[in-house]
């Protein structure tokens, strides 16, 4: 059984803001899938040597790169018109969420999910996240990285080439091109 223990929750930025105004509206497809979330863990291996915080630092650093060619994943939700039911994404650089853990253990299938973060939607929606990303080292080695959206914004092939896209980002900083689904 895995022991969790949290060190930090922060909001990570792009490293280029996105032009004043751009907004994304939103099928009726999406809309539809308005109450769902999409959940995905993906585990690696760390080397033995590296210190515990090491892996979760550069990947905090490159999801700053990568967020520059998906401004939808920073932006906030808004409401179309006064009045209306339609969402639209508001790309304002606002950033993802974003937890940083610690783990202890082994993970069961029944509680892999503590290893993905959510927070439910509030009253006032411009400062919810539509993205939450959650790292976690473990101290016998390895990280997961917990990825968790609305289905307003992604459905599992989006969500799937973002962090493909994450993966692409090199440690130098580069970022390989790429096409947002979004």
């Amino acid at each position: 059984m895995v022991d969790i223990s949290y060190i930090c929750r922060r909001t990570v930025v792009s490293t280029q803001t996105v032009q004043s105004g751009k907004r994304h509206s939103l099928s009726a497809i999406d809309r539809a899938m308005e109450h769902s979330r999409i959940r995905i863990v993906c585990y690696n291996g760390t080397p033995p040597e590296r210190e515990i915080g090491e892996a979760t630092k550069r990947l905090r650093e490159s999801i700053s790169e990568m967020l520059s060619g998906f401004p939808m994943v920073t932006g906030r939700l808004e409401r179309k018109e006064e009045g209306e039911e339609y969402w639209v994404v508001k790309c304002n650089d606002a950033g993802v969420r974003m937890v940083e853990a610690r783990g202890k253990g082994s993970v069961d299938r029944e509680k892999e999910l503590r290893l993905v973060h959510w927070e439910d939607m509030f009253q006032k929606i411009y400062f919810w996240s539509t993205f939450f990303v959650q790292l976690t080292e473990f101290e016998e080695g390895g990280v997961a990285i917990g990825f968790c959206c609305t289905h307003l914004l992604a459905d599992p092939i989006c969500a799937t080439m973002i962090i493909k896209a994450w993966a692409n980002t090199s440690p130098l900083g580069e970022q390989i091109p790429i096409n947002p689904p979004l």
